[in-house]
């Protein structure tokens, strides 16, 4: 087996694992009404296709701490969100980084570590800071590699694992692949390529060099593609009401045919369409 995993047998006897119920809904308040729901979803578009595809064009592959390295940095420092993807990172500490992919609105970076070396300070700042949020997919395993392998700590993260659970109320297990698929009507066929069903463990977890073209663009797509799935489940499906009530508010005088009306409602303290908004819409606020 490739030395950058611990065999199984060792991890699964590690004496520090507790026996964890995974199915327990102890720690949910709602355990009662916790049932499978449906998800919207949503297809991809032929714009939508078309700018993955001219993304697809222009990947941005990092081996050194040259102009693209810093251009990349100040481009993931002005964003709001950004979508992370760490390959390899399903057995999270007992992996060895090979790659950090960060797709932003435009762009889409390949930070080779092991052409690079280490994780510098410029990116862990990044990576440990409330902003930009990062969208990622089983974070616990990636946050656990981050923690363990480059001593950081990852903050501002928005797991779509986390919001497909919450979306459909299951925690089934769900890869990032899968998720897409489902959510996005994805055909699972874009959404591979050879090297991964290689041999060649090496090959297969994205560890062997030099990268090929068809690794880079699984890569990518996966990051571009993982921050529409966030976007979907977010705004499509746990926001959807919140969103309706907007539309509907923004609607307001739109529905209003006179002027004359229109010009009363819109004076200073006037509560038209306030009836739209629902006040006691369930939210979540942080404890003190």
């Amino acid at each position: 087996m490739d030395d950058d995993y611990n065999s199984l047998e060792d991890i699964n006897n590690n004496s520090n694992y507790e026996d964890i119920d995974n199915n327990s809904t102890d720690s949910y308040d709602t355990a009662d009404d916790w049932e499978r729901k449906s998800v919207k979803t949503k297809t991809l578009q032929p714009h939508e296709l078309l700018s993955l595809e001219q993304k697809l064009q222009r990947i941005i592959v990092i081996q050194q701490t040259d102009q693209s390295y810093h251009q990349a940095l100040n481009d993931i420092r002005d964003q709001a969100i950004i979508s992370v993807l760490v390959e390899p990172s399903f057995y999270g500490r007992h992996c060895k980084t090979s790659v950090i992919v960060i797709a932003t609105a435009n762009n889409t970076y390949v930070f080779d570590l092991k052409a690079l070396g280490a994780i510098f300070p410029e990116l862990g700042v990044l990576l440990e800071a409330e902003y930009p949020r990062k969208i990622m997919h089983y974070s616990h395993r990636i946050c656990d590699l981050l923690l363990h392998q480059h001593k950081l700590k990852v903050n501002g993260i928005c797991d779509t694992f986390v919001a497909l659970c919450v979306a459909r109320q299951d925690r089934s297990h769900c890869t990032l692949q899968d998720a897409i698929t489902l959510i996005l009507e994805l055909a699972p066929t874009e959404l591979t390529c050879n090297e991964i069903t290689s041999a060649n463990e090496s090959v297969r977890t994205f560890t062997a060099r030099p990268l090929s073209r068809s690794q880079l663009r699984y890569l990518a797509t996966l990051a571009i593609l993982q921050h529409r799935l966030h976007d979907t489940l977010i705004y499509g499906n746990i926001c959807f009401d919140l969103q309706e009530m907007s539309e509907k508010f923004s609607c307001e005088f739109n529905r209003q045919k006179r002027s004359d009306e229109v010009a009363l409602n819109m004076q200073p303290g006037s509560n038209a369409g306030f009836d739209c908004i629902n006040p006691y819409y369930k939210i979540s606020t942080p404890k003190e």
